[in-house]
């Protein structure tokens, strides 16, 4: 599987802390499953200001890291960042963070929809970049009005969502926000988020899981290992997905909407 959605660096955000935390976050990763890892730490939201300077550096010493300790797995650098006016400017002179040199993992507030967020998104697309907005499902806005989404998915968008919401370690409301969108064909993508090795860990299994029993294991593979992988190839990815009807597999939707 590929994780693009990652905060395993240790020491430049609220992820890992230390080497230590950062290496038993790849052990757990590559224990799953995860064979390619995005190291990808916030910037840009008043508290972090990371840039592919610091990003490649700590990236590099991971990789030693790794090397010594025998844990194959492959890193890759990357930023999850937040809507900012000047955020083409960032990527022209940090390439180096852009997933498959087009795709840029992009954070909205929680609690809002910054405002002119589609004519952003498509204007960043003009200048040849393409957001993957991630973790839409934990939005207080998005959950009530899945419709926000589907207008920034039209104007070119995609959407990542987190496997900890849909196994409802971030809650109920953010399961069944998780479960619409992918439901809805919105979200082309599952990801750790990893903070931690206890309390988030780089765990992709669990929500794979509960895919492969929602639409089967075709689209789970699609949302943990194909189309990650076209993005991390720079190639294109279709804006709403065809999503086979959950009619045939009612056992989970049943226990999670009717319990």
């Amino acid at each position: 599987m590929i994780d693009l959605h990652s905060h395993v660096l240790p020491g430049l955000d609220d992820g890992a802390q230390n080497m230590d935390d950062a290496l038993e976050m790849c052990r757990l990763a590559q224990a799953d499953g995860i064979h390619t890892l995005v190291a990808s730490p916030h910037c840009r939201n008043g508290v972090y200001h990371n840039d592919q300077i610091k990003i490649l550096a700590v990236l590099e010493s991971l990789k030693e890291a790794l090397h010594r300790e025998r844990i194959s797995l492959k890193l890759l650098p990357g930023v999850d960042i937040l809507i900012h006016p000047e955020l083409a400017e960032f990527f022209d002179q940090n390439p180096k963070l852009l997933l498959g040199g087009r795709y840029v993992l992009l954070e909205l507030p929680n609690q809002s929809i910054p405002p002119h967020t589609q004519d952003f998104i498509f204007k960043m697309q003009l200048k040849g970049y393409f957001p993957i907005i991630t973790h839409p499902e934990r939005n207080s806005m998005i959950q009530s009005s899945p419709e926000i989404l589907e207008e920034l998915v039209r104007v070119g968008a995609l959407a990542q969502v987190t496997a900890m919401s849909l196994t409802g370690e971030f809650g109920r409301q953010a399961q069944e926000s998780a479960i619409q969108l992918i439901k809805s064909g919105l979200a082309h993508i599952i990801a750790t988020d990893a903070h931690s090795p206890n309390r988030r860990p780089p765990i992709l299994s669990k929500g794979r899981k509960i895919l492969e029993e929602m639409f089967g294991p075709e689209h789970a593979l699609m949302m943990v290992e194909e189309i990650p992988g076209k993005i991390l190839r720079g190639e294109p990815v279709e804006g709403r997905l065809m999503i086979e009807s959950p009619a045939s597999r009612p056992s989970f939707f049943h226990r999670l909407f009717m319990r």
